[in-house]
C-alpha cells in the first residue's frame, strides 16, 4: 500500500556540522606526513633575484627547501611560494597597490566574506582604515612562514574563529589564535588586540592571516615569530583547526487518515499463510532457471514451475472482525519508480486505529 506525500509535509534543512583536527610536530609526535599538513617559509625575492627570474638564469628557481608529506619528500622554492602567496592574498594591502596609492584595499579572496575589521573591539567608530593600519591587518613582511592544509581535512572551509597555533621554538611558548575574520594574533597580547591599543613595545597587532576557504595560514609577522612552524621535536608546533562540512536533514511527515491503510498484504492474515501476491508462470520458471545456480538439484522438486501462483482470496478469521486493524512497524520512502529509498522503523508497533489520523515524522541525515 502506497500514499503520497504533500509538498508542504516534506523539508530539508541544511546544518554545518564540525570537526577537529590536530596537526602535531612537537616533542615525539609528528603526524604531518600522515594528514598530509605542510609548513614552510616563503621569502621576498630580493633585487638581484628577481633580475635572474627576467633573465632565465639557470638558478632562477631561488633557494629551495625541502619538506615531506604522505612519505614522499618534495622540494619547494622559497622566492616563487612569497611571489604567489602575496599575489593571491597581499598584493592590494598595504599601500601604495594596484587601487589606491594611500588606502589599503580589500583582498578579494580573503574579504569577500570575512572582512578584516569585522570584529566589535576592532572597529573604530570614526575610521575604520585606523584599526586596519594600527593592528597591521593583512601586513606582510619579508618572510611568511604557511602551514597548508589539504582539503580532505578542512572540508568546506575552516571554522571561522577555529585557528590555533603552538609553537616551541623561541624560549617561551607562542600560542596564535584566530580572531574569526582572517586574522592571527598572540593571545598574550589579546587584550591589546581586541582594543586595537598596542602595548609600549608595539605588541598586540596581528601576526599573520588565515584562508578560511583555501586551507592557508600564514604568520607574515617574522619578527618576533620568525621561527614559528619551522621547528621539530621539542621546539616543534601544533597546528589546530575544525573542519567544515553541510549535512541535510531530510524531514518527511507521512500522514495516515482515518479508515486508511487498515488492510495489511503479510503473509500472516492470509488463508493456510498462502499469500497474497500472484506470480505468473513466467516468473515462477525464470525464478527456478535462477535457482538452479545457486541450488543443487533437488531443490526444483520443491518448486511448481508448471502453474502460477494464484494469490489467496480469504483471510484468516481473525482479520475478519471489523475492530480488526493492523499495527503500523516500518515506514518506507519511495521514489516516483517505487524504488525504496530509506526504511524506518518505529521503536515499537502502533495500532493504525480506524477511526484515528496517524502521522510519522521520518528524520535523516545526508
Amino acid at each position: 500500500m502506497f500514499g503520497d506525500i504533500d509538498q508542504s509535509d516534506k523539508r530539508v534543512t541544511p546544518i554545518k556540522v564540525h570537526k577537529r583536527f590536530t596537526a602535531q610536530k612537537y616533542d615525539t609526535i609528528d603526524n604531518t606526513s600522515y594528514l598530509g599538513v605542510m609548513s614552510m617559509k616563503a621569502i621576498k625575492p630580493t633585487v638581484g633575484q628577481l633580475h635572474m627570474f627576467r633573465t632565465g638564469s639557470s638558478n632562477h628557481h631561488g633557494p629551495t627547501a625541502s619538506f615531506v608529506t604522505g612519505g614522499v619528500t618534495y622540494s619547494k622554492y622559497s622566492w616563487l611560494m612569497y611571489r604567489q602567496l602575496h599575489h593571491q592574498f597581499f598584493n592590494y594591502a598595504g599601500t601604495s597597490n594596484p587601487r589606491s596609492n594611500t588606502t589599503p584595499q580589500p583582498q578579494y579572496v580573503l574579504d569577500q566574506y570575512y572582512k578584516p575589521w569585522g570584529r566589535g573591539g576592532i572597529v573604530s567608530s570614526s575610521n575604520t582604515v585606523r584599526d586596519y593600519e594600527t593592528l597591521g591587518l593583512r601586513k606582510v613582511h619579508d618572510q611568511i612562514n604557511v602551514f597548508s592544509i589539504p582539503q580532505q581535512l578542512y572540508g568546506e572551509q575552516i571554522k571561522t574563529g577555529s585557528v590555533e597555533i603552538t609553537d616551541y621554538s623561541t624560549n617561551g611558548t607562542i600560542v596564535l589564535k584566530d580572531d574569526g575574520y582572517g586574522n592571527l594574533y598572540d593571545s598574550a597580547f589579546e587584550t591589546h588586540y581586541l582594543s586595537a591599543s598596542l602595548d609600549a613595545n608595539g605588541s598586540g597587532s596581528s601576526v599573520g592571516t588565515v584562508s578560511y576557504t583555501q586551507g592557508v595560514v600564514m604568520v607574515t609577522d617574522t619578527g618576533s615569530y620568525g621561527t614559528i612552524g619551522q621547528g621539530t621535536g621539542s621546539n616543534g608546533w601544533k597546528l589546530k583547526w575544525d573542519a567544515t562540512k553541510t549535512m541535510y536533514e531530510h524531514e518527511y511527515t507521512v500522514v495516515i487518515p482515518p479508515n486508511s491503510f487498515n488492510r495489511t498484504r503479510n503473509i500472516s492474515i492470509t488463508k493456510a499463510r498462502s499469500g497474497s501476491l500472484s506470480i505468473n508462470q513466467s516468473v515462477a520458471q525464470s525464478g527456478v532457471a535462477t535457482l538452479r545456480e545457486i541450488l543443487p538439484a533437488p531443490a526444483e522438486s520443491l518448486y511448481n514451475t508448471t502453474t502460477a501462483h494464484i494469490a489467496a482470496t480469504d483471510v484468516a478469521n481473525f482479520a475478519t472482525h471489523s475492530a480488526f486493524a493492523p499495527y503500523v512497524t516500518t515506514v518506507g520512502l519511495y521514489n516516483d519508480f517505487n524504488e525504496l529509498l530509506a526504511v524506518a522503523k518505529l521503536s515499537k508497533p502502533v495500532k493504525n486505529d480506524p477511526e484515528l489520523a496517524l502521522s510519522f515524522v521520518v528524520r535523516f541525515d545526508i
